[in-house]
């Protein structure tokens, strides 16, 4: 290289013996990241696995039993459905129990005369 060109700048940045297109390469193929615990070494642009999940995403939930977003509030909806449903039973249950007292004192009235 030619030492007019050269500055700190170039020297720190810029990687002596290699051509253009390896350093591109470098940059865009920085190397394997390890995934820990799997064994799985997989190069930070290789879109396998996302492709394959977008490919089986519907079997892939239903094999590990997940839930979206929507059918949590869905369920969410039921179950404060079911909460109305159980406190309207409740109150129910108290009105009928206080006409049924108030039926057998009209009795217990009707029977003593």
């Amino acid at each position: 290289m030619n030492e007019y060109f050269e500055s700190e700048f170039f020297n720190k940045n810029v990687k002596k013996g290699k051509n253009v297109l390896d350093r591109i390469e470098s940059f865009l193929f920085p190397g394997e990241m390890v995934i820990d615990g799997t064994g799985y070494e997989r190069n930070l642009l290789d879109k396998r696995v996302e492709k394959y999940l977008d490919d089986h995403f519907e079997e892939y939930i239903q094999e590990f039993g997940l839930i979206r977003e929507l059918e949590l509030e869905i369920y969410e909806s039921r179950y404060e459905t079911l909460l109305n449903d159980i406190d309207d039973i409740n109150e129910f249950q108290e009105d009928i129990e206080s006409e049924l007292a108030s039926m057998k004192r009209r009795l217990d009235k009707l029977e003593s005369i």
